[in-house]
């Protein structure tokens, strides 16, 4: 026993250090690096707020309304590690899912760093390596992300294990691994885990080795790319449904010029040598030739790393091919459409032109440095005596952490708690929702007209003003919705694009038009920053003096097959808060549909209900204010029902006389039979691990 915990101190030792950086999360502030506060935070608040409700949460009820939150890559449900969330109060929760995955990368890289040959201390500091670098800790603000690429090196050395000893149980911890990375949902990941599992083929089928005595290992992988494929799809199978339409899909809106946005930036090359030349990422948001925030605000794997990663350029062996042509390939793509590559790699693999921002396939340059990193400590290890490795590896960490210690930390800032807790006060002015009821809707102008709030030399008070301002999803967290978000998330279809497009020119062109379609929806307020005498902008939320509720009854109905027509109509008519406007025929629905009220609404995780009741002699026509995806599967008195397409994006549906129960929640088909195939393949693969191995004695006898 006692050995065997003096073998594991080494990781043990890289461990402590890798969480070094982050000693103030035992604190009791909260993490709002990035996005986490106006992404990160409110997704996985709404998702246990529904769980310890004890509904599925098939709804992100502040979102456009309401918009699909269990089948959203964006908000990873299926991730394991949500557990946390569950367990901790929400900012304990967010600390140690990043603390969690750091160690989960470190282990995982140091795993890998066994099976290129090295012993358990460089292992840990290969671990530690790859733990630490800029990739690494530039993804503690992304949660998905950062889950994903703790995998990845598992994946890796689970890869070399099968390619090497050929066994269906070591394809079985690979289709594992590619499992998670699949319910992490970062879809550049499985870009990632592709690239690495042919560089880990290469590296490690041996020199001289037939073609035809690789079938098998072929053969496993392709099998343990299905099996995953099986264990992964409760995430695979909505995430497709919903990458399908989503306003970066080819029908989307964005167009294929949108995978090349915010690639990275040639100015920023020297940042790749160690953090801090061109600017400093972690305090400031914009630098000489460099238009945007970078994605990856440290990009470099540390000095020490570069060092190991020359001299593993040296060391000869397939390994050294496989790991620089990571490299390239990762820099290659980030480059974006700097070079012919990435256009004609997007024609070859058109998903990834749903891959957000280029910059981020510099994390696969990030896996195939530290491995060049790994290969550089293994020939310095071949190179000194035990002794002397003994004085040095501990002088090496040391060496990676102080060099590591800053940036990381830098990338990890902390807040008071009160940030997730306490309301803001410009929610002061808003009246006091029933519960259950739908949510407040915002509509925030300084995104459609923006002014000059943002301080890009400094990202704290950056930060510190979207917060005043409610950026959209922060204000959820205290119960208020957002409407005609800008943003091009994957989870958002293309019709919140082209939404997002008409009201970019409304807003500066014709405002009297864009108050009135914001005020259509159901909008009951604009937040907005405005020049005070000070001669500073500051927000003020304005409540629209007349709203109308998002969920209504149409005094007039808008119909034709014809959707330029209808949208022709709906322009010219300035969109009047009494007309539905659908791009399709409804049949038994007249131009003038019976007057209806609705006499309750529950909007809830779990989908909306509603209790409605219409006049007669014919039916009424219910316009729902919410995206039609978030609405497809609707039942009236239980039984199934048709959704129609209101006001290009929303949902509708037409209702007979008498008193009804309308439920309306998103297609939950998907996610059932992902259900379905994952628990099914899951106790697949486990019978048959569990099915003993046949010795020489029972096949003997």
């Amino acid at each position: 026993m006692r050995g065997r915990l003096r073998e594991l101190l080494p990781l043990f030792g890289a461990l402590l250090l890798v969480l070094l950086p982050f000693r103030d999360f035992l604190g009791s502030g909260v993490p709002v690096g990035r996005d986490l506060l106006f992404y990160f935070f409110p997704l996985k608040a709404h998702l246990v707020e529904a769980v310890l409700r004890g509904e599925l949460p098939w709804v992100d009820r502040f979102r456009w309304g309401g918009s699909p939150l269990l089948g959203a890559p964006s908000a990873a449900p299926f991730d394991p590690a949500n557990i946390l969330f569950l367990a901790l109060p929400l900012g304990a929760a967010m600390k140690a899912w990043i603390l969690l995955h750091l160690g989960v990368a470190l282990a995982g890289f140091a795993a890998f760093g066994r099976r290129l040959g090295l012993s358990r201390g460089p292992a840990a500091v290969a671990g530690l390596v790859f733990a630490l670098s800029g990739t690494t800790v530039s993804l503690t603000a992304f949660p998905a992300a950062l889950s994903a690429l703790s995998i990845l090196p598992w994946f890796a050395a689970f890869a070399f294990d099968t390619v090497r000893t050929r066994g269906w149980r070591e394809a079985a911890k690979l289709a594992v691994a590619a499992a998670l990375i699949l319910v992490a949902t970062p879809p550049e990941f499985v870009f990632f885990a592709l690239c690495v599992a042919v560089a880990v083929f290469f590296s490690a089928r041996g020199e001289g080795a037939a073609w035809r005595q690789e079938a098998r290992p072929l053969a496993l992988l392709a099998a343990s790319a299905l099996l995953a494929a099986g264990l992964g799809a409760i995430s695979l199978l909505p995430g497709a449904a919903t990458a399908a339409r989503s306003i970066r899909s080819p029908g989307g809106g964005m167009g294929p010029a949108a995978a090349a946005l915010k690639p990275f930036a040639l100015p920023r090359l020297s940042d790749l040598a160690t953090d801090g030349l061109v600017a400093d990422w972690a305090a400031v948001a914009s630098a000489p030739g460099v238009r945007d925030y970078p994605y990856l605000p440290s990009v470099t794997p540390g000095r020490v790393a570069w060092a190991l990663a020359f001299l593993g350029l040296v060391r000869r062996g397939p390994g050294r091919v496989a790991a620089a042509l990571l490299v390239l390939t990762g820099f290659v793509l980030a480059v974006g459409d700097a070079t012919p590559i990435f256009g004609l790699a997007t024609r070859v693999l058109p998903p990834l032109g749903w891959i957000r921002y280029p910059e981020r396939h510099l994390i696969l340059a990030g896996f195939g440095l530290a491995w060049l990193a790994a290969l550089g400590l293994k020939r310095l290890v071949d190179a000194v005596s035990p002794r002397v490795l003994r004085i040095a590896l501990p002088l090496l960490a040391l060496a990676v952490f102080l060099d590591r210690e800053e940036i990381a930390r830098r990338l990890a800032p902390l807040e008071d708690a009160s940030v997730i807790a306490r309301v803001p006060a410009l929610l002061a002015a808003l009246p006091p929702v029933p519960a259950g009821a739908p949510p407040p809707r915002l509509f925030f102008q300084d995104l459609y007209a923006p002014v000059p709030v943002y301080d890009l030399r400094d990202l704290a008070a950056s930060s510190r003003v979207g917060r005043e301002s409610l950026l959209p999803a922060y204000g959820s967290l205290f119960g208020v919705g957002y409407q005609f978000e800008i943003d091009y998330d994957l989870s958002l279809s293309g019709e919140a694009f082209e939404w997002s497009r008409l009201l970019s020119r409304a807003v500066r062109e014709t405002p009297p038009l864009a108050l009135r379609l914001v005020r259509g929806v159901g909008v009951s307020a604009i937040v907005r920053s405005e020049r005070g005498d000070d001669g500073r902008y500051g927000p003020r939320l304005e409540r629209i003096l007349d709203p109308v509720p998002p969920y209504r009854f149409a005094g007039r109905l808008v119909a034709s097959d014809d959707a330029r027509a209808v949208f022709k109509r709906l322009l010219e008519d300035a969109f009047p808060v009494d007309t539905a406007y659908v791009d399709e025929t409804v049949p038994g629905v007249s131009p003038s549909p019976a007057a209806g009220r609705i006499l309750a609404a529950f909007d809830r995780p779990s989908g909306l209900f509603l209790d409605v009741e219409v006049d007669g002699p014919g039916p009424g026509f219910l316009m729902l204010y919410r995206l039609r995806e978030a609405a497809e599967e609707a039942v009236l008195d239980g039984r199934p029902t048709r959704v129609s397409r209101v006001a290009f994006g929303f949902a509708g549906l037409a209702v007979p006389p008498g008193r009804h129960a309308v439920r309306l929640r998103p297609d939950t088909r998907w996610v059932k039979m992902g259900a379905v195939i994952s628990a099914v393949t899951a106790l697949a693969l486990a019978a048959a691990l569990l099915v003993p191995r046949r010795g020489p004695a029972a096949v003997n006898a």
